[in-house]
């Protein structure tokens, strides 16, 4: 109590007004004090507030195509490997095992065998075409190649239709 009295004196001090505080009944701050965990009480939706529906059968999974080493695994959205080598196609679609990272972390980790191409977000969208030597340097690397936009993998249409990673 005394932090928060020093806590409200300094805002107001600093800021000059006074702190808005969430206003709270006495039953409620009683129910808070004599509960566990004072979030139980919390988490609960007001009785105005719109009900969330969450699609069925959807999963970010579903969605995406999973990269894999052995140890570690990322996801990226379907239609965002570009290129798949017959040799690494034991690297791509499989189960998720080990301790999934982040794709950014993944790819340093596995550059050897992970490369990225960026693309524009026209290029990704399908309304301007890749260039014509691309696709030729991508066989001559032998590497997975994930397209990226500013970083991030984006799905290719033409790869999303063509992919038999898709077709799950």
């Amino acid at each position: 109590m005394k932090t928060t009295l020093i806590f409200c004196a300094l805002a107001t001090s600093v800021f000059g007004e006074p702190p808005i505080l969430p206003r709270i009944t006495p039953d409620e701050l009683a129910t808070l004090q004599q509960s566990p965990s004072p979030m139980t009480c919390l988490e609960k939706p007001a009785a105005n507030e719109a009900a969330v529906a969450r699609p069925n059968g959807q999963s970010i999974i579903k969605q995406s195509v999973i990269l894999h080493d052995g140890n570690n695994w990322t996801l990226v959205p379907k239609g965002a490997v570009v290129f798949l080598p017959e040799s690494m196609k034991n690297r791509v679609a499989a189960k998720p095992v080990g301790t999934l990272l982040p794709f950014t972390d993944f790819l340093a980790r596995n550059h050897a065998w992970i490369t990225t191409d960026e693309v524009s977000i026209h290029q990704a969208a399908g309304t301007e075409p890749l260039p014509s030597g691309r696709v030729a340097f991508w066989t001559r690397q032998g590497k997975v190649v994930v397209s990226v936009h500013q970083g991030g993998p984006i799905s290719m249409p033409a790869a999303k239709e063509s992919s038999p990673l898709t077709q799950r």
